[in-house]
């Protein structure tokens, strides 16, 4: 049978779990970017989501173009391959230049706050 002392000790250890998630949940910047804290779970997962999605839409794209030209000209794989190369191509262009214009925003933001300022590089 249990020990008493462990039980106690085991509810304990969950109340504290409980009380700490808790405060994480009910924090008003959970998620948020701040100099302090990094990068909030919420912020990654945005910032993920619209990568993945440029990449797909490239790939998308280029496959439905490529499988409409080959349709409208009866050369069933040529335009596909092509077209599939340029949507890899472009989705990894759009999703380098969404990550170069997250970083630049969230380095103004955080040098607004400290006063701090930055050179524009091209």
């Amino acid at each position: 049978m249990p020990d008493n002392r462990d039980s106690e000790k085991a509810l304990a250890d969950i109340d504290r779990r409980l009380k700490a998630l808790n405060e994480t949940a009910t924090d008003p910047t959970y998620g948020e970017h701040s100099a302090e804290k990094g990068f909030g779970v919420a912020s990654m997962m945005w910032l993920a989501f619209n990568i993945v999605s440029d990449l797909i839409a490239g790939v998308v794209c280029g496959l439905g173009i490529g499988y409409g030209l080959d349709a409208w000209l009866g050369t069933r794989p040529a335009f596909i391959a092509v077209f599939l190369c340029f949507g890899c191509a472009a989705g990894i262009l759009n999703a380098v230049r969404f990550v170069q214009r997250y970083n630049r925003k969230q380095s103004e933001r955080l040098n607004s706050k400290t006063g701090e300022t930055t050179v524009k590089q091209d």
